[in-house]
């Protein structure tokens, strides 16, 4: 019984301890409670691109973020078929076959992701 109550109070003062530390986020779950580095944690990132369906060869990004974008264009077997990084609020594409896509920005610790679709 001692053994089993020193453990648990083990744990709690660790979870303790790495929760205020600045680096890691304390997340709370019905079952347990779990501990991740803060810079693995991902606040949604709500952005708007166009246009869309995609003409041309210019997309453009309206998010409410000024940090850097990190762009990723994944087709829909998650395949990555195009990356950038830029600070400005459009990228150029290369020809992208016909189909549907999934863009997927980061900004900070905000992540979004969007369909796109080149007719």
């Amino acid at each position: 019984m001692f053994k089993k109550i020193l453990i648990f109070l083990m744990i709690i003062i660790g979870q303790t301890v790495l929760s205020q530390h600045d680096k890691y986020q304390l997340i709370a779950s019905n079952k347990s409670p779990l501990i991740l580095p803060k810079q693995d944690v991902f606040q949604k990132l709500d952005f708007k691109l166009h246009p869309n369906p995609f003409v041309g060869d210019l997309l453009n990004f309206i998010s409410p973020r000024s940090e850097t974008k990190e762009i990723a264009i994944l087709n829909i077997l998650g395949e990555e078929v195009f990356k950038a990084i830029t600070l400005n609020n459009q990228i150029q594409l290369p020809s992208l076959n016909r189909g549907i896509y999934i863009v997927k920005l980061k900004q900070g610790n905000y992540l979004g992701l969007s369909r796109f679709v080149v007719p």
